[in-house]
């Protein structure tokens, strides 16, 4: 697995997050890590009654997301009220799950935040 990028475009994000054959899991992580300061680490310990689908908006973490990984955190969490909030089967995703779901797209799981990052600031966010 060779990493090529360290930062993603909106374009790209797009591109990844409509891909239907990526698993929801790996689509809501990126969106999150898009659109929030928190980590990688932090999103992966975060159990799904820390999230408030429908204030769009993670408790723990004082960080609120979009309509859109709203969606995809919706159909992650299905009908669950409890357990990891990114799931896999009945256990939490790893972080060397997520880093290698990212690699085999050539992208540093990094690059979902600090991709984020630079847009919110080149919109004065």
């Amino acid at each position: 697995m060779t990493i090529t990028v360290e930062n993603i475009t909106p374009t790209q994000l797009e591109e990844l997050l409509g891909d239907e054959g990526t698993p929801v899991v790996h689509r809501a992580l990126w969106a999150l890590l898009w659109e929030s300061e928190v980590r990688v680490h932090d999103l992966l310990s975060l159990e799904v009654t820390d999230v408030g689908l429908d204030e769009r908006e993670m408790r723990t973490v004082a960080a609120r997301f979009s309509e859109r990984a709203g969606a995809l955190l919706a159909e992650l969490v299905g009908d669950r009220e409890t357990g990891p909030l990114f799931a896999v089967g009945e256990r939490a995703l790893t972080w060397e799950e997520a880093v290698r779901a990212a690699g085999d797209r050539e992208i540093a799981i990094h690059a979902f935040r600090t991709g984020g990052k630079s847009h919110r600031r080149g919109l004065g966010g």
